[in-house]
């Protein structure tokens, strides 16, 4: 009898609580209690513009911590908090964030403000019933009610809870509670495939542990402090560069086929992979309008190349298999010889190689496997690269036009030289053109074989091509710090034009090495030999080498005499156009940034004036100057070059970031 008296409670019990849970509950006293500490975070307007809404936050301690979506905040500089009674706080910068986990803890001014500490989400239940009271109303409400109907994990690994209440613009950032009244998540969403978006609370404990790991000292939010804020501005930027881009008219078919590509390729270097495929697609589209069937092959030619050139192989051997074959030159076997070589660049040796030996086109797979070769040269597979060479010289071989079959078994050489398999090489390009014996010693010379290097550069008859690789064994041998025999083999040289060359890049090397009297000597030496050549374009070229050698030492104000002085002589500023594209390169490599910038400033074309501003901006951002590379990229006046730019710059920071 008790027995079934004890079950009979029991079960009364359990239908009681079943009520209890199934009853609604009452969130206006919690309500009351938390809005003083919930807050709009909100972007300051400048020079008396409105201050624009953000996202939700909270306060979580009395100094002026606050919580909010790292997202809705990311890219702006100056911040302000607007409490619930109207006033404002200052936000001071950030103390710890997680790009990857979402959240972000501001450090707002203030003293003796009222908080809500976070609560326990290790304990939230399936079903449990929440709350989320957002700073501000929506369409959905201020206050939303809903209960967890799932544990979801997140790509980046991140585990959240699901949530029924619909999470808007608003609410992001916004306390999430429970029945006793304790917040175990910050409103989100997470965009699903298909399209589909669902509300989600990042757990309370997140915050707990990035509080645990916060910095003493407030961190300003800038991108130098903290990569993610440059990401997130050089992001959005890159959507606006994106849209101007598109929509600048380019002259003519081949500039529009050509802009649309060069589009595609940022976007998909930003990994903004579905505006590249769209960009792509929209060249594709517009290559079956074009009439003439060779400038139509030419296009879709170029297509398969940028795909490959993105990373899109599959789509790039697709199309490179519906390139129409004209009876002048077989530009489906050249796109899939590329397609070839440049799956083999990414790691993709294999497949890449059973592309290139499946071209119909001989002269053209030839290529392909001479590409190949000198790529697992590069990956340190030689035994392989021999291989693959063998291969090529059979093909080579096999050439019917006499000059093809000769400059390709010229082009094997040179690949069979790159392996170390010099005598091989030699053997091979004997009785060939000149220029192969001259590239045979330039890789010598790259193996530290100084002497042969000068031996077979010597025995090569065309003056033009010997001098040629004296001059890249003279760059080499200062490289290795062989000053007096590249001085040596630089005033054997008898173009004036080649032995400034070479007397610039010894001298250069001299000074960086610390020997700075005997450099002088040898600037002094180039400079005379600058000074001897008459006017004209090769002047004009030997002087910008002295003054690249000059910055490239650091010796900033003798190089811009002498790009002054080319620029005076002429008497005209677009001669100064590659005088100050080499010194502003090597002053941004030496950080002088604020220098090179000026430099840029003074290249008068406007093409080549926006590309070392995007060279520059590169070089600021792989020096962490992130902040600072972006307004460069900003004043960057082509389209298409800031978008390189801005590409070019995601790609630095999220380099950086999974180091």
């Amino acid at each position: 009898m008790k027995r079934l008296m004890a079950l009979g409670i029991l079960i009364v019990a359990i239908f009681t609580g079943m009520s209890a849970a199934q009853e609604i509950t009452d969130w206006s006293e919690l309500t009351d209690k938390a809005l003083p500490a919930i807050v709009t975070v909100m972007s300051a307007g400048e020079e008396g513009a409105e201050n624009t809404p953000l996202s939700s936050g909270f306060i979580i301690s009395g100094d002026g911590k606050v919580v909010t979506s790292f997202n809705a905040i990311a890219g702006k500089r100056n911040l302000l908090v607007r409490r619930s009674d109207g006033s404002f706080l200052t936000v001071k910068g950030f103390i710890a964030a997680d790009a990857d986990k979402g959240l972000i803890i501001l450090q707002a001014e203030g003293n003796n403000l009222p908080f809500i500490p976070l609560g326990d989400s290790d304990k939230v239940k399936l079903g449990e019933a929440i709350c989320v009271i957002s700073s501000m109303p929506s369409a959905a409400g201020q206050i939303s009610t809903g209960v967890v109907s799932a544990f979801r994990e997140l790509k980046s690994g991140l585990k959240t809870l699901q949530i029924t209440t619909p999470v808007t613009k608003e609410s992001i950032g916004a306390p999430v509670f429970n029945k006793k009244a304790e917040i175990i998540g910050i409103a989100s969403f997470c965009p699903l495939e298909g399209g589909q978006v669902v509300s989600i609370a990042i757990p309370s404990n997140v915050a707990k542990e990035l509080l645990k790991g916060a910095k003493a000292e407030v961190q300003p939010l800038s991108g130098d402090s903290f990569a993610p804020f440059a990401l997130a501005t050089a992001q959005t930027e890159l959507y606006k560069t994106y849209k101007e881009a598109i929509q600048t008219p380019q002259p003519g078919e081949d500039n529009l086929v050509i802009a649309l590509l060069r589009i595609a390729e940022a976007m998909a270097r930003a990994g903004q992979t579905d505006s590249a495929l769209g960009t792509f697609s929209k060249a594709m589209d517009f290559s079956q309008k074009i009439g003439d069937k060779e400038s139509q092959s030419w296009a879709v030619m170029e297509i398969a190349k940028s795909l490959t050139r993105a990373g899109q192989f599959d789509k790039a051997l697709q199309v490179a298999k519906g390139i129409w074959i004209s009876p002048h030159v077989d530009r489906r076997s050249y796109a899939m010889a590329e397609i070839g070589i440049s799956m083999a660049k990414a790691g993709q040796l294999d497949q890449g190689l059973q592309v290139v030996q499946e071209v119909s086109d001989l002269l053209y797979r030839c290529y392909g496997l001479v590409g190949i070769a000198g790529v697992m040269v590069e990956a340190g597979q030689r035994e392989r690269a021999k291989h693959i060479a063998d291969q090529a010289l059979q093909v080579a071989k096999s050439l019917k036009d006499k000059d093809e079959r000769s400059g390709w078994i010229g082009e094997v050489a040179r690949v069979m030289a790159k392996t170390g398999d010099f005598d091989k090489a030699l053997q091979v390009a004997k009785g060939g053109d000149n220029k192969y014996l001259a590239w045979i010693a330039e890789e010598m010379a790259k193996d530290g074989q100084f002497d042969r290097a000068l031996q077979t550069a010597k025995g090569t008859k065309d003056v033009r091509w010997r001098e040629s690789a004296l001059l890249n064994i003279i760059k080499e041998m200062a490289k290795a710090g062989q000053f007096d025999q590249a001085i040596k083999v630089s005033q054997e040289i008898k173009d004036p034009y080649k032995r400034c060359q070479g007397l610039s890049c010894v001298a250069a090397a001299m000074a960086m090495a610390g020997q700075q009297e005997p450099a002088g000597q040898i600037y002094t030496l180039a400079l005379q030999t600058a000074q001897g050549i008459k006017a004209g374009y090769e002047r004009n070229f030997s002087f910008s080498v002295v003054a690249q050698a000059f910055a490239q030492a650091k010796q900033f104000d003798k190089a811009l005499q002498i790009a002054e002085g080319i620029v005076n002589e002429n008497k005209s500023e677009q001669s100064g156009n590659y005088v100050f594209f080499l010194l502003a390169e090597a002053m941004a490599s030496a950080g002088q940034y604020d220098q090179a910038l000026q430099a840029a400033q003074r290249i008068a074309d406007a093409s080549v004036r926006s590309n070392t501003l995007s060279e520059v901006a590169m070089t600021m951002a792989r020096a962490g100057q992130f902040d600072a590379s972006l307004k460069v990229a900003q004043t960057i006046q082509d389209p298409l070059a800031r978008l390189d730019a801005l590409a070019g710059i995601i790609n630095v920071i999220k380099a950086q970031k999974q180091q």
